[in-house]
């Protein structure tokens, strides 16, 4: 016998374990799913929780996971709303599906690979913004020991900043003073 709100109840009038008739589900079900049956049940947290022996918090929790996990509270949950979860038809539906051990492998796959690409962002990172000392001899014939700019070779001092000519004017410029130091150095006065 059933209230006006659809809870169960016994022949002494106290509300029963489930809620409605059982339905059997051969899928996980989410979280919202959860929370919407509840609501058509006309079932607050609070009462839910009383059901199942857990806190309002618990119930809160599960209702926003995306999946509903077997043995847990959700799904202790999800049989005092009437309905039944079939793990096994999840494992191999219909005899040719996935089972869970390879789909568990499948994950932990995908993890590895995002991790792994991950790392190598990070590395590529750090060696792109890497620092080292620019030792360009200076005026006093030492070597510069400023750090070089990221991801170069020199410091601000020594070229690290400089991008090079852009202008045709500028090209031209460099084009002809690397020439007048070939020639130079081809005529042996340097």
């Amino acid at each position: 016998m059933t209230d006006a709100g659809g809870v169960q109840m016994s022949a002494d009038g106290k509300a029963g374990d489930r809620i409605g008739s059982v339905t059997e589900v051969n899928r996980n079900i989410s979280g919202a799913e959860l929370r919407a049956m509840r609501k058509a049940a006309k079932i607050t947290q609070a009462d839910l929780a009383k059901r199942i022996g857990v806190s309002r918090d618990t119930v809160q929790y599960w209702e926003a996971k995306p999946t509903i996990g077997q043995r847990s509270a959700g799904e202790r949950m999800a049989e005092a709303l009437g309905l039944r979860i079939n793990w096994q038809s999840d494992a191999h539906a219909g005899g040719w599906g996935v089972s869970w051990q390879e789909k568990m492998d499948a994950e932990a796959e995908a993890l590895f690979a995002a991790s792994a690409a991950r790392r190598k962002q990070r590395e590529a990172h750090h060696l792109a913004s890497r620092r080292v000392i620019c030792g360009a001899k200076t005026r006093k014939s030492g070597a510069c020991r400023n750090k070089s700019e990221p991801g170069k070779r020199r410091c601000k001092f020594h070229g690290g900043k400089s991008t090079g000519a852009k202008t045709p004017g500028g090209l031209a410029r460099i084009a002809y003073a690397q020439r007048k130091r070939w020639a130079l150095v081809n005529s042996g006065d340097c």
